[in-house]
Order: C-alpha cells, then sequence, then structure tokens
C-alpha cells in the first residue's frame, strides 16, 4: 500500500496526507535549499532536534549510535526521502528534513531492529535491551541500504476538534512526547491552535473592546475548538486570563519546536464571528445570528456573524493573522484553517453569499500574509447534505475570485478519505 512516506522495496507505513499545488511544493524543501516561501523564516538544526528527539526516546547511550546527515531534495524524490543503512555497529540515516531523519529512526526501529515507539497507553517506547546491541546491530548489516520516498510532500495531523477532546489541559512534558510521536510517524503539517483566544484578545482590544465584554464570547478550556468554528459561545466560561496567556506561553514552544523538527503549522484564522459587545460597539457593523447548534441555549448559541461586504471582516481578519506572526512568528509555508458554517447553515443559500463569506476570509488572511493558503474540513459537506448540493457545494461558487486557493478537505467518518481541490483564478 502506497504511504505518504512512500515505499521502498521492503516495507511501507500508512499515513494520511494531501497534496499542494506545484508553486507551493518548493517550501518543503526550502530549509535545505536556503529558499523559504516566506522570506521572514528562519531555518533550524534538524540534525541537532532530532539527535535531541532520540535521546529522549532512547537516552544518551543509544542516541550515540546513530549518525544522522541532513540532505537536500533531489528531483528523484521532490517530496524528500530517508535512507537507513547499518555500518560498523553505526546507525546512518540521512533525511531532507528533520521530519524524515525522525521517520528514518523510526523506521529503522520497526523494521530494521523490530522495536516500537508509540502513546503511553498503547504501549510507549518498547526497546529491548538486545535490540541494539552490538551483535543486533552486525546482524543488521546483511539489510544494506533502504530509501524510503515520501509519495506526496503534506501529512497533516488532528481534527480540529480533538484538541479540546484530548487536549486542552497538555502540559508542555505531554506536548513534547506528541510532538517527539509526529515527527517519528512522518507528520510535517500539524494542528497548531494554541494561544489563539490570547492572540483573538489582542485583536479584539485593538478595535476597543475590554476583557470583560468577550467574557460571553470565549468558551471554557474543554470548549473552545467549537467556540472557534462559531458553534456555541461562553459556554462553561468565562475563560480565565491566566489559561490563555498560559496557552500562549505553551505555543511559543509547540510552534518552536515543530520549525525545529521541520513542521509546518496549520493555525487557525479568523471565520468571521464576534463577540455580542462588538456590535453595540460598532453599530454600523452587519452582523446576523449563526444558526443554533445542538439546542444550546440562547445565552450560549448563535454568535454574531459579520456579512461578507462589511469591512470589518477582512480587517479583523487581517489584523488577527498580523497579531499571531507578531507573537509567534514565519514558517517556511503559510497554512490556515477556517471553518465559518460547521454543521451550521447558512444564512443565505446563494452563490454570491457563500462566495462572498469566502472571499472575505481569505482576504484577511492574504491582506497580512500573501503567501496564505486557506486548509478546510470538508465535513460541513456531509453533515447537511441537504443544503449543501450543487450549486453551494461548487468549488467556482465558493471560491471564485482566489488566486491560488487550497483547500484540504476531511471526510471524519471515514478517515482515509481526503480531498484536495485546487482553485485557479
Amino acid at each position: 500500500m502506497p504511504s505518504a512516506l512512500g515505499n521502498s522495496c521492503h516495507d511501507s507505513q500508512q499515513q494520511q496526507s494531501v497534496l499542494v499545488p506545484t508553486e507551493q511544493r518548493a517550501a518543503f524543501c526550502a530549509v535545505s535549499e536556503g529558499l523559504p516561501a516566506n522570506q521572514s523564516y528562519q531555518a533550524h538544526d534538524a540534525v541537532a532536534a532530532v539527535h535531541d528527539l532520540i535521546i529522549r526516546q532512547l537516552g544518551q547511550q543509544h542516541a550515540q549510535l546513530f549518525n544522522l546527515v541532513l540532505v537536500p531534495c533531489t528531483s528523484k524524490a521532490p517530496h524528500g526521502d530517508f535512507t537507513v543503512r547499518v555500518h560498523d555497529a553505526v546507525v546512518h540515516i540521512s533525511g531532507t528534513s528533520g521530519v524524515q531523519l525522525a521517520s528514518g529512526v523510526h523506521w529503522f526501529l520497526k523494521y530494521f531492529a523490530r522495536c516500537s515507539i508509540s502513546w503511553e497507553l498503547t504501549g510507549g517506547v518498547q526497546v529491548g535491551a538486545t535490540c541494539l546491541s552490538p551483535a543486533s546491530l552486525a546482524a543488521m548489516e546483511a539489510r544494506g541500504t533502504v530509501t524510503v520516498e515520501r509519495a506526496v510532500p503534506l501529512s497533516f495531523y488532528q481534527n480540529v476538534v480533538t484538541m479540546s477532546y484530548s487536549m486542552a489541559f497538555w502540559e508542555w512534558d505531554r506536548w513534547e512526547a506528541e510532538l517527539d510521536w509526529m515527527a517519528l510517524q512522518g507528520i510535517n503539517m500539524p494542528l497548531m491552535p494554541l494561544g489563539m483566544e490570547a492572540l483573538q484578545a489582542a485583536t479584539f482590544a485593538g478595535l476597543g473592546l475590554a476583557p470583560e465584554q468577550l467574557q460571553d464570547f470565549f468558551p471554557g478550556p474543554a470548549f473552545l475548538a467549537w467556540g472557534r468554528m462559531g458553534n456555541i459561545q461562553g459556554y462553561g466560561g468565562p475563560l480565565p486570563r491566566e489559561y490563555m496567556d498560559k496557552q500562549l506561553q505553551l505555543a511559543r514552544r509547540v510552534v518552536s519546536r515543530m520549525r525545529e523538527l521541520g513542521m509546518t503549522p496549520v493555525y487557525p484564522a479568523f471565520a468571521g464571528f464576534v463577540p455580542r459587545a462588538l456590535a453595540a460597539l460598532y453599530p454600523g457593523a452587519a452582523v446576523t445570528p449563526a444558526s443554533r447548534w445542538c439546542h444550546f441555549p440562547d445565552a450560549y448559541a448563535c454568535p454574531y456573524l459579520l456579512a461578507p461586504d462589511d469591512p470589518l471582516f477582512a480587517q479583523i481578519g487581517s489584523a488577527y493573522i498580523s497579531t499571531l506572526r507578531r507573537e509567534l512568528g514565519w514558517d517556511a509555508a503559510s497554512y490556515y484553517i477556517a471553518d465559518t458554517f460547521n454543521e451550521m447553515k447558512p444564512a443565505c443559500g446563494s452563490a454570491e453569499y457563500l462566495a462572498g463569506v469566502s472571499r472575505s476570509v481569505h482576504a484577511g488572511m492574504t491582506a497580512a500574509d500573501p503567501n496564505a493558503i486557506w486548509v478546510m474540513q470538508a465535513w460541513l459537506f456531509f453533515s447537511d447534505s441537504r443544503f449543501w448540493q450543487p450549486p453551494q457545494i461548487q468549488v467556482r461558487q465558493l471560491h471564485p475570485s482566489l488566486p491560488v486557493a487550497c483547500m484540504a478537505a476531511r471526510h471524519l467518518s471515514r478517515l482515509s478519505c481526503f480531498v484536495f481541490c485546487h482553485f485557479l483564478a
């Protein structure tokens, strides 16, 4: 079976993956070639990052057995690859990025050493005492050199709601372990919504909203995913300021580690939802209540959604992205996720309205980040298939004016089903 990591003459691994347009692919070899898509992006020492990962997982003694070499992408493996061989009791691994080096380490442990590194509740680190002994390494030399090529440049990780289901109260130690696992599995496009409420609060403060005016807007820590998608507001809140600040501090550490390992985070963007207080502060703002989600009572339901032609829509979107980049810096490529109609029916089903919302979401991204690429779930098309019929679902009507837009769409009821659409003006 083909995989995101690719095929070799020996084994393969199953990964979830997405495709990108040709003009965006160069960004993922940018670190080794020195040509990042975003000129403000700073390259990192991938070899040192993966060496530290090995120490965390296997210990200093075993880490000394690995020789890691970063190599550039080639035309034969445009999405990247790694090579594994054992010689003179040393494990030699070369790879085109930090993620590829870590993938090579995992491939070696799994297929050469017959060991396992998994989540703690599914076994954790299972490396026997003799797996990496001199005798075992000598026997592995007969395996020769194995090269595994990535089939696609990107492997996306996480559902937007998993952050609230499972990760709302993770500290750095747990995140560090998850980031190690991601890299070992070849994941290079992880979702990263940590600290987003602190960034939104700063953005709304720039519009004149005081912290107390956001208390009925942000949900509590375990419900933030649905607040970001406009399904609810304020439920489980008010969100403590201490939690928001701590999440932003954690985001800085998580993003830094992602970049060290060669991952490109996907950040939430502004989807159009605003606090009730904004309508009072800007009486001329064109807002409509979103549709009610899951029978939540009035106090927690129907947050305001800006009309697509209201200048505040793109203004807030741009200010938010600027705040995000000022706080968290830049990546080799720019990916943002925004879901305006997750399990909610739009106020209007016309192609003009839907396209207008899409233009405003995208305009908010690109005004602050011209390299922005929009990532979106496809779940809404399946959750309300009666509404999302042609012509509503037609990509040209959703995105008729985007010069180059990308949509990664995931069918949640069948995790292997990915749809990736390219929209060209």
